[in-house]
C-alpha cells in the first residue's frame, strides 16, 4: 500500500532534481542514436544490368549489411574496420539500464523517502548503483565516441566511393550518385551521454552528502 504523502518536493534538490536531469539527457541519447539513418543510391551503369539502385542502412553493424549489386545479388559493402556494433551494444546496454534504474530510484525518492532516510543501506545501494552507472557511462562514452567516428568515416562519400571502387565491387564498375546521412544526430547522443557521465558523478556526492552521514527529513541545498 502507497504512504499518502508524495514527496514531490524532493524534485526542488539537488538529489531529485539532477535525477530529472539524467532522465532527460538519457532519452536523448537513446532518441539521437535511434534516428540515425543512412541512404545512397549507386548507378550500375553496365548493360545488360544497367540500373539505379537505392540502399537504405540503419544498423551499426556495417560489415554485416548486405546491399544488393548490379546482379541483384546480396553483397556486403564495408569491412570488419567500418564496423560499431559492438559500440552501438554497448551503448544501448548503459544508456536503457541507468534509464530503468533512474525511472525506478525517483520512484523511491517520491514515494518511500521517509524509509530510505531511515534505513541507510537503501542510501548506501543507491551510491553503490549510482557510482557503477557512473564508470559504465564513462566507458560507455568512450567508446561510442570512437565508434561514431567510425561510423562517420564509414558513411562518408569518400568512403564509399573507395569500397566501390575495391574487390569485388571494382568489376560492376558501381557509381556512387546521391548520399544522405546525418550523423550529427551521433554526435547529439555523444554529448549527451558526456552530460550523463558528470551528472551520475555529481549525484554520488549528492547522495554522500545529503543522505548517508546524517538524518534529515528533506534533502538539503548544495553548500
Amino acid at each position: 500500500m502507497l504512504p499518502a504523502h508524495l514527496n514531490l518536493s524532493a524534485f526542488k534538490y539537488p538529489l531529485g532534481f539532477i535525477r530529472v536531469i539524467e532522465f532527460v539527457f538519457i532519452i536523448i541519447a537513446i532518441a539521437a542514436v535511434n534516428s540515425w539513418g543512412l541512404t545512397f543510391d549507386y548507378d550500375c551503369p553496365t548493360p545488360p544490368n544497367n540500373q539505379t539502385i537505392k540502399a537504405s542502412v540503419a544498423t551499426f553493424s556495417l560489415s554485416n549489411f548486405k546491399i544488393k549489386n548490379c546482379s541483384n545479388a546480396q553483397q556486403t559493402l564495408w569491412d570488419s574496420d567500418d564496423s560499431a556494433g559492438g559500440a552501438a551494444g554497448f551503448f544501448y546496454f548503459v544508456n536503457v539500464s541507468s534509464l530503468i534504474y533512474v525511472i525506478i530510484v525517483t520512484f523511491v525518492y517520491v514515494i518511500f523517502w521517509s524509509q530510505y532516510q531511515s534505513e541507510k543501506r537503501i542510501a548506501l545501494l543507491d551510491l553503490g548503483i549510482t557510482a557503477l552507472f557512473f564508470i559504465l557511462f564513462f566507458f560507455c562514452s568512450s567508446i561510442w565516441w570512437a565508434g561514431s567516428n567510425t561510423i562517420g568515416n564509414a558513411t562518408s562519400e569518400e568512403h564509399l566511393k573507395e569500397r566501390f571502387a575495391q574487390e569485388p565491387w571494382k568489376n560492376q564498375t558501381v557509381q556512387l550518385t546521391s548520399r544522405d546521412v546525418n550523423n550529427g544526430k551521433l554526435a547529439i547522443s555523444v554529448l549527451a551521454n558526456w552530460v550523463c557521465v558528470f551528472s551520475f558523478a555529481f549525484n554520488c556526492w549528492f547522495i554522500w552528502k545529503e543522505v548517508v552521514p546524517r538524518d534529515s527529513s528533506d534533502p538539503t541545498s548544495i553548500a
